[in-house]
């Protein structure tokens, strides 16, 4: 049997080319998308989630409402916005997305920016927040012509977890692709650690990486000397700002303005039930359930939260009390202004959803989750929260997510029930989490165990895994039978399996019919996977008639693969024939491979036709495999020419090239020109648009040209990539100028990727310069990369400065690096300190990590939600079925 892992989100280029083509041969019907969203001009002004600003009670006039807007402060993030606007009304299509901490004015500078749009008739639609994503999808997709889609805190959808974000990320690429829908607009606002998230992990999210890319601006914390210049003048005749003007703090008029202060002092200075209600509240917030709460689930679950004697002290309407001055709006602000407020969840079509059996619900004022993403992350929840999520919670994406949650801090038997419940609900993801994280601890049993009970749901994946673990134990039968199911259930890669191993036992007919019955639900390999067996046993006929099948079926790329798989083994007519054959019926691919054997067998025109037609088609790859194959054969004149006309397409490769080649050649201007980041047509795993800039930085750098470098580099920064700020750090380390290195890196830093510093660190530390290495990884710190003081640790730790690693352990854990906790635990456990080894892997587990195998070894049952060692049947005990 042939293990393949089947990835989450199949090639990211293609996934956005399959929506494309799904929009263009499945046309939404005009009208239905035409009424996607509701008109801006029709919008509450707090519909963004804009917070309403402090009342002066005493001078506001009768009749005026709490809910009223202040006078407004532009400042430079408005200009990157109207412009974006302004583009929109030109009929083009764009996105940017505020980054910023809450409270900081990101949906007022939205809110403003929208005028215009209102004018002219735009709508405005946004994804509901308690919508199941395939809904959101479905409604994402009609969206119509001038319409803005609005995503709050849109790390929610382009973050989402097992893979959903970087299918919102394809389609809300698709919409913003398609030439029927052109005007929309997308408008975000991202905070700045999950903007450092995509920005350093492109890979892990290349959907969401794409979206971003280039489109972002930063809404800085505090007023500059400009705004506050500003604001010194309109709160001549504006009651409102003038308070802001004279109470906010260090610049900080947008969070007063919006609460915040308040708000955390109401918070600081709560009863203690009151207290209890909102730490439970920011606890469910910060663990990715809500905004919107059930009541129920916050009044058992605040119970933990009290001490003994607190719950002692408290009257019997304690709850009610407590909800009422949580609830309960700070005077003289509007309603919003309040630490918890009531609110109505609603789906695509209108309706509430049926999210939890505790309604009504409320919502936590975003401050105050921000707040508690910082001062309670190394805080595990008590056991009446997990309970009351796990009696009253029904929304299966937030059982899920909390079953992860448990599952990171190690808290085992309510990662098992959480997952059990989510399961029962339609969201298997986190049993099969759980066993993956069993089975990483080796304890194939149990894994096997938690992929029976996904499998017990019919979810076909963990009837696969399952099949996976039976045949590694030597169980055949088992194996086919977990697949057979699979099969039955509709899963084509499950029926692709289960070809393979008919096809290995000698069953040739049942092989075929199952490959293409995997095929007719959808597999486009299924017949070539069977292919490529037959070809490698010298049954070239029986392969050939395989992808012949598929072509017959309207899958024409098996044929080129097969032609590949002959280049490959050197059967130069074979492959010729089936590239012919799948380059006549329109596959790019082939006629790529077409003009590779014509190139190379000297019919340079027929070759050059061929991958123009290709260029033509949309994939100008084979212009630059030609440009590669003349420049081998010393044909520079020839490579260039190739090269402008992939050029012409947009190709990232070709340009970065001949941006290469005009700057060596002197010609400056004309490289610069082709290293635009807008010339490029991007491809995701192709070279990005800013490759071309990041190259030039880096070669005018080191052409002693330090000006010109960074002014390219910033550029690239500002699309998103900084990885030449990242280069040029380097060089100026190289040649010695280290305070020009630092510089750059501190750029790099603020851009949000932390690497150079941490670079820069690890070259001090190996030139002996420990101090100097120390002060650099705590600049990167600052950044909010603590990656560079672990490193240094590390590097300690294995020199023999056990001390030293100590401290740099403890400073990166402190930094909010739970692998540097880990770390600490297991020199204490070598030490033969067991008790610190376990205080301190307490911590890391408190705190959520993934080093499952070392918490596995100090307690193999898991943790309680108080921290003490579960027993033994705790969690292997089944979880009551959920009602």
């Amino acid at each position: 049997m042939v293990y393949e892992e089947r990835e989450s989100l199949t090639d990211p280029q293609a996934t956005l080319e399959t929506l494309q083509d799904n929009c263009a041969s499945h046309p939404a019907d005009t009208a239905a998308r035409a009424t996607r969203g509701v008109p801006i001009g029709d919008l509450d002004p707090l519909s963004l989630k804009t917070h309403p600003g402090p009342v002066n009670t005493a001078s506001r006039a009768a009749g005026e409402p709490l809910t009223g807007l202040p006078g407004y402060v532009p400042r430079p993030h408005d200009r990157a916005l109207a412009d974006l606007v302004g583009a929109a009304l030109a009929g083009e299509s764009g996105r940017l997305f505020l980054v910023g901490e809450s409270s900081t004015g990101r949906t007022r500078a939205c809110r403003e920016a929208l005028r215009p749009l209102a004018e002219q008739g735009w709508r405005l639609w946004h994804p509901c927040e308690s919508s199941h994503l395939d809904a959101t999808l479905a409604d994402l997709e009609q969206v119509g012509p001038r319409t803005v889609v609005w995503l709050y805190e849109a790390q929610r959808h382009l973050g989402a977890p097992s893979g959903d974000g970087e299918r919102f990320s394809a389609v809300l690429r698709a919409l913003l692709h398609d030439s029927a829908r052109t005007p929309v607009l997308v408008l975000g606002t991202l905070s700045p650690a999950n903007h450092r998230k995509y920005v350093i992990r492109p890979r892990e999210y290349p959907q969401a990486w794409d979206v971003l890319a280039g489109q972002t601006v930063d809404v800085p914390d505090a007023f500059d000397a400009a705004a506050m210049e500003t604001l010194t003048r309109l709160a001549e005749s504006d009651t409102v700002l003038a308070g802001a003007l004279g109470r906010a703090r260090n610049g900080q008029v947008a969070q007063y303005l919006a609460g915040a202060p308040v708000l955390l002092e109401r918070f600081r200075n709560a009863s203690a039930p009151a207290r209890a209600v909102l730490e439970a509240a920011m606890d469910y917030v910060r663990l990715g359930v809500g905004p919107h709460l059930p009541t129920a689930c916050l009044a058992q679950a605040a119970e933990g939260y009290l001490s003994e004697a607190e719950r002692e002290d408290a009257p019997g309407n304690w709850f009610a009390e407590a909800l009422a001055e949580a609830t309960t709006p700070i005077a003289p602000t509007g309603a919003d202004h309040a630490p918890l407020r009531v609110s109505t969840p609603c789906t695509a079509d209108g309706h509430a959803p049926a999210m939890s059996s505790g309604g009504p619900f409320l919502r936590l004022a975003s401050s105050l989750g921000q707040h508690a993403g910082i001062t309670r992350r190394a805080l595990c929840p008590p056991a009446p929260f997990w309970q009351a999520a796990a009696d009253h919670l029904t929304d299966p994406e937030h059982l899920g997510t909390l079953a992860r949650a448990s599952l990171e801090r190690h808290r085992l038997s309510w990662a098992e029930r959480l997952a059990q419940k989510a399961a029962h609900w339609g969201e298997t993801g986190a049993l099969h989490q759980l066993a993956e994280a069993q089975e990483r601890a080796g304890d194939d049993k149990d894994a096997e165990r938690l992929f029976r009970q996904a499998a017990d749901h019919d979810d076909t994946w963990a009837l696969i895994r399952l099949a996976w673990l039976r045949e590694e134990a030597g169980d055949g039968n088992d194996a086919e039978r977990h697949l057979t199911r699979a099969g039955d259930l509709g899963d084509a890669y499950a029926l692709t399996l289960l070809a393979g191993m008919r096809e290995e036992a000698g069953d040739f007919y049942e092989a075929e019919r199952l490959a293409r019955q995997a095929a007719d639900l959808g597999d486009d390999f299924a017949l070539y996977s069977l292919a490529e067996i037959r070809e490698e046993a010298g049954d070239h006929d029986g392969a050939e008639r395989l992808v012949q099948q598929a072509a017959r079926a309207g899958n024409i790329h098996p044929v080129y693969q097969l032609a590949l798989q002959r280049a490959v083994a050197g059967d130069a007519h074979g492959a010729e024939r089936l590239f012919m054959q799948a380059a006549d019926d329109g596959d790019t691919s082939a006629m790529i491979g077409l003009a590779d054997i014509r190139e190379k067998a000297g019919d340079h025109d027929e070759a050059e036709r061929l991958a123009q037609q290709a260029a033509r088609d949309g994939d100008a790859e084979g212009l630059c495999r030609l440009a590669s194959l003349r420049r081998a054969a010393a044909d520079a004149h020839g490579a260039e020419r190739l090269l402008s006309q992939a050029a012409e397409h947009g190709n990232t490769w070709a340009l970065n090239e001949l941006a290469q080649i005009r700057e060596k050649a002197g010609n400056h201007d004309e490289a610069e020109r082709l290293a635009q980041p807008e010339r490029g047509a991007y491809r995701l795993g192709e070279l990005s648009v800013t490759s071309a800039l990041v190259c030039l930085a880096a070669m005018r750098g080191r052409a002693g040209d330090h000006h010109s470098a960074e002014r390219l580099a910033r550029h690239a920064a500002h699309h998103g990539d900084t990885g030449a700020l990242y280069r040029l750090a380097e060089i100026r380390e190289e040649a010695g100028d280290r305070h020009e290195a630092e510089r750059l890196a501190l750029q790099a830093a603020r851009h949000g990727n932390g690497l150079a510093l941490t670079h820069l660190a690890g070259r001090r530390e190996e030139a002996g310069e420990y101090e100097e290495a120390e002060r650099l990884a705590r600049l990167a710190a600052q950044h909010g990369d603590a990656e560079a003081l672990y490193r240094l640790a590390v590097g300690r730790e294995r020199a023999g400065d056990a001390r030293g690693a100590e401290r740099l352990f403890t400073e990166s854990a402190d930094w909010g690096n739970t692998w540097a906790l880990s770390r600490l635990a297991e020199m204490r456990e070598r030490a033969g300190d067991r008790q610190g080894a376990e205080r301190l892997a307490r911590r890391a587990a408190d705190r959520g990590s993934s080093m499952v195998s070392f918490f596995r070894s100090l307690w193999p049952h898991g943790l309680e939600a108080d921290g003490t060692p579960s027993l033994p049947l705790r969690f292997a005990s089944r979880a009551r079925t959920p009602e």
